[in-house]
């Protein structure tokens, strides 16, 4: 026996190695309730180990969109993520307006006026157990990042379109698991990567009935022939914040424009929106992302190219969190920037 290979490191090697290490530009300001504030050092942006986020997948999240100084729909997610909590059995005293605040305050902190959101509320840290009731405390963390594209790509596929594909061998999520918007995402992981093995990008899952379901982490969205715009309902899928806001979008504009005849979300076969069925198809989240399918399995949908319909509601969902449009007055919340 020769001892340990690695020896202890002093607290100011560790903190020069995560300087070095974590130093990843564009991650702007983290809040963390558990340290009781607003942190801006990239390397000093650290979640517990024994948080059960981390060792147990106990925690919920969701995302929003910082635009102009304004956080786009952060009510709208917020009251998905209490519903979340609630649904994972997370115990907590904040109120809504609690946790708003405190991604204001992260957003003020991190001086910028665009950015991603994204936040946790988890059971906490205490121990590694699968209990909660070793967690002596709920926590909730938020981060500001520069605006990635969804997919983590710096490409442009909203408006070139992407090839996807059918994920056959990834099963869905349960019912519970697909409604709560968890930490737990191995099955959104595997079905994005099997789908590239397929040539695809994020992915299509259909049921074990044949019946449309979602993407990894996005809405499937069909344009019939007839000029319907068709999705599946939220039974068993993710609530998307941002499919429901593109049928107002297609309901209230599209249709009055003469590009849609009407919107309609019902189950959809597979096998009903293939070939000359659908002729746009795209996936869509993260408040302002939506995907042209130019193919689907290897068959061109539609005529192979991004399609009116999408082009039109990508241009106003970027007017209206950007903006050039006037969105509801409770789409936005102003952040409060220190001088």
């Amino acid at each position: 026996m020769t001892g340990p290979s690695h020896r202890v490191l002093s607290e100011s090697e560790v903190l020069s190695r995560l300087k070095s290490r974590r130093g990843q530009p564009g991650y702007l300001a983290m809040f963390s309730s558990w340290l009781g504030g607003v942190i801006t050092d990239p390397a000093l942006m650290q979640i517990p180990l024994d948080d059960h986020l981390v060792h147990r997948g106990h925690g919920v999240f969701d995302t929003c969109t910082l635009s102009g100084g304004n956080l786009y729909r952060l009510g709208v997610h917020m009251d998905r993520l209490l519903t979340s909590a609630a649904l994972a059995r997370i115990e907590h005293s904040w109120t809504k307006e609690d946790l708003i605040q405190m991604v204001m305050d992260t957003a003020s902190h991190a001086r910028v006026k665009d950015g991603a959101v994204r936040y946790w509320l988890t059971a906490g840290p205490g121990g590694f157990s699968p209990s909660p009731q070793e967690c002596d405390e709920p926590c909730f963390y938020c981060v500001i990042i520069d605006p990635v594209p969804l997919g983590g790509t710096r490409s442009d596929p909203m408006s070139a379109g992407i090839p996807e594909a059918t994920v056959l061998d990834t099963p869905m999520k349960p019912p519970l698991l697909a409604t709560i918007k968890s930490n737990n995402y191995l099955l959104n992981v595997l079905t994005h990567m099997e789908a590239v093995d397929r040539g695809g990008t994020f992915g299509v899952l259909v049921d074990d009935k044949g019946y449309v379901a979602e993407s990894c982490v996005l809405n499937v969205t069909f344009i019939t022939k007839e000029r319907v715009l068709r999705t599946p309902p939220f039974d068993g899928i993710l609530l998307g914040t941002t499919i429901r806001r593109i049928m107002d979008l297609a309901d209230s504009t599209l249709v009055a424009e003469g590009i849609l005849a009407s919107v309609d979300q019902s189950p959809i076969l597979a096998s009903e929106v293939t070939g000359d069925a659908i002729s746009e198809m795209f996936l869509c989240g993260g408040d302002t992302h939506l995907y042209p399918v130019t193919s689907w399995d290897q068959v061109p949908v539609g005529d192979g190219r991004v399609g009116p319909v999408a082009k039109r509601l990508i241009e106003l969902l970027e007017e209206e969190a950007f903006g050039t449009a006037a969105g509801e007055s409770n789409d936005f919340i102003s952040v409060d920037y220190p001088d």
